[in-house]
Formats: structure tokens, sequence, C-alpha cells
């Protein structure tokens, strides 16, 4: 697993909560000064999501609470009183988060922004609160009329926002490719499937919270599930240097110059470095531990990838540092460290700020590391 960059604080920040608030306006049913920004004039949001048209000051629209037939019937047969209003039907299917959104009858706005716009890892919902009891036999209503999140992948401009996004390559496995582009004819093409990094049947309040969504292959979103075991949160952490690929001999040492071998003479492992450090959070080993296995990543690694692994050791092995200061003199003006220069070896960024650029840059980087120990070489 890989860490990625936090979208909405960087260079695409602007654009993006453009294009999230315009999908919010489009789908929430509460009313727009409870949630969309404000300036001097009011509360906005930009023309189509697009930051660079004119800001939309609207009036408050028909937010008619619309409850389905088929949900009207349930709640009919359960001798429950059909809600009037969004806070009754929030009190009805949670107490304790319409406690957290109401006050005297009205929003508590800055609760609504919280709920749609914080981090979603444990530590921060546990220092908020945001945890609420909720009636299981009600909760997909939030779903379906509070926080609709099918509503809201439906619209044409979220295929915009995962873009926006920026993430090109899976967070938790590092193998598929996740990109959305554009075509010519303006239409999305997304590679992607959205997870909820906390599930929408145990956090439905979480269902349109922009940090709560992860572009991911379909494999890893299927894989992760609903249950409470939580994963490593990728907008926050990921292996980096504290768990590494590694290699392990096992019958024959042939893939050490390059050589293909069985798969079975050698293992490709995810180990712990043993001079990491302990980390703050006791529950970081606990959520490695658990997206190795809810991923299958020993697995797949261990079985798929050995032939990759090969070409590494082979290329290290044929373009020797020698080579690449040699490669360096001759061209003084194409490449600023060894390390740009090998770069060439794999035709992709590998290194420890980059791992989302590609697929198999973890992998790439920590055997490229291992070789150079193993050369006796000073690590960059």
């Amino acid at each position: 697993m890989i860490q990625i960059p936090r979208p909405w604080e960087g260079d695409r920040a602007e654009a993006l909560w453009a294009v999230y608030y315009f999908l919010l306006y489009k789908t929430l049913p509460f009313e727009p000064k409870d949630y969309l920004p404000k300036d001097q004039n009011g509360f906005y949001y930009y023309k189509n999501g697009d930051r660079t048209k004119e800001k939309v000051y609207p009036n408050a629209p028909d937010k008619t609470m619309k409850i389905t037939q088929g949900w009207k019937k349930k709640l009919s047969k359960a001798a429950i009183p059909i809600p009037n209003t969004l806070e009754e039907l929030i009190e009805l299917v949670s107490p304790q988060l319409h406690d957290y959104l109401y006050q005297k009858g009205a929003v508590r706005r800055e609760h609504l922004i919280e709920l749609l716009t914080t981090q979603t890892d444990g530590q921060t919902i546990q220092a908020h609160h945001l945890e609420f009891a909720a009636d299981p036999d009600w909760v997909q209503l939030l779903l379906t009329t509070v926080f609709p999140y099918a509503r809201f992948s439906r619209k044409p401009l979220f295929a915009k926002l995962v873009q926006l996004m920026g993430v090109e390559v899976c967070p938790y496995c590092n193998r598929s490719f996740t990109t959305t582009a554009k075509g010519r004819n303006g239409s999305y093409h997304r590679q992607n499937q959205v997870d909820h990094y906390r599930s929408k049947s145990k956090y439905p309040w979480f269902a349109v919270t922009l940090p709560n969504l992860v572009p991911a292959c379909g494999n890893c979103n299927l894989r992760k599930g609903d249950d409470d075991d939580s994963v490593l949160y990728p907008y926050l952490e990921g292996f980096g240097a504290r768990y590494q690929f590694h290699t392990t001999l096992k019958s024959a040492a042939g893939y050490l110059m390059g050589d293909m071998v069985s798969p079975d003479d050698f293992a490709v492992e995810i180990q712990r470095d043993p001079a990491a450090g302990p980390v703050s959070d006791p529950d970081y080993e606990k959520r490695v531990q658990t997206s190795i296995r809810k991923f299958g990543l020993d697995v797949l690694y261990r079985q798929s990838h050995n032939a990759y692994v090969c070409d590494i050791f082979e290329q290290r092995y044929i373009f020797s540092d020698a080579y690449l200061d040699a490669l360096m003199d001759s061209f003084p003006d194409l490449f600023e460290s060894r390390e740009e220069a090998r770069r060439l070896l794999y035709m992709k960024r590998y290194d420890a700020d980059a791992l989302g650029a590609s697929p198999l840059a973890k992998l790439t980087h920590d055997i490229d590391r291992e070789i150079s120990r193993l050369n006796g070489e000073k690590e960059p």
C-alpha cells in the first residue's frame, strides 16, 4: 500500500472543491446555506462546477424530502409514522446523528460541513466523536434520502471530480492503473472504482464525504468489503520505508544475476524493516497486517511478479553504476543524478515521492534498494 497526496490540499484543490460543492448542491436535501461556501454576497457555487465561471447565488431551492413508496410501505408496516421533514427522518434513524446535526430545529452548519470534509481515519473520527448509533432497519434511509451517494455518483461531473483527485494507480495494491481520462468529445473514461474508506453501510453519514472517497481498482474495492477491520488510510499512511519488499532465496540464486528461474526458486515477501522505530499509533501494525490480508498482497506479489523482479536484477547486473556514471559523463545536461539516470532502466519513476505514478513502483523501489545493499552501495 502506498500513501497518496490529499487532493483537497494540493494544486488542484480549488478546482476540486468547485466541482464537489456543485455536486452537493445537485444532490443534498439540505438548504444551500447549510453547507455551501460563503462570500460577502452570500452562499454560492460555481456554474457547472467550473471555478473559472461566474458564481451562482441560489435562492432556497425546492428541497422537499422525497421518501420512496417502498420506504413508505415499510414504515407503515412497522407502524412508524412517515417523517414529514428531513430532521424527523434523521432522528428516526439515528438520534445521535440528529443531536449532532441539529440544534433547536436548525442545522448546525459547522457540523454538517465537518461530516462532508473531514478525514475519515480512525484517529480523526474518534477525536471528533463522529461515530453514531443508527437503527439498522432504517439506516439505508440515510443513503437514499440524506446522503444519496447513488445520485451523487451518477452525475456527469462525478467523473471530473475523480479525475481531479489525481489517483493514477490503485493505492491499495499499487498494481493497477486507476486513470480517469477525458476524451475529445468531452466525455470521461474511468478505469477505476471509488472505494468508501468508511463503508456506506456502517457510516452512511460519510457516503458523500470527499476524504472518504478513494479511487481504487475494482479488485481491491471488492476485497476490502465493509467490515470493521480497518486497512491503512491511503491519504495519511502507507507501507513507506517501514514495510518493504524483499527477496528470499529458496533453492536457486540465479535470479541475483537476472536469470529467469522458477518462481519456486525465490520468494518475494513483505517484511518489516527491523531498523524502523516504533510508531505513535498503536493500531498501525494491525492496519498493515489487515491490508496485506484483505488485498492479498503477499500472495499476489509472491506469485505474480517474480519475472518482473528477475528483470530488475538483470538490469542492475548489466547496467552497473559504472555504466550509469559513464552515461552521465556523456550526457551531463540530461541527468542530475545517478538515480535519475537509473530510471531509464525501469522506464518509470520509482522514487519514494512518486510511488503513485506507475504500477509496481513500490516493488521497483524496494528491490532496487535491496540490490544496492547487496552490492555494498550507499543508498541515496
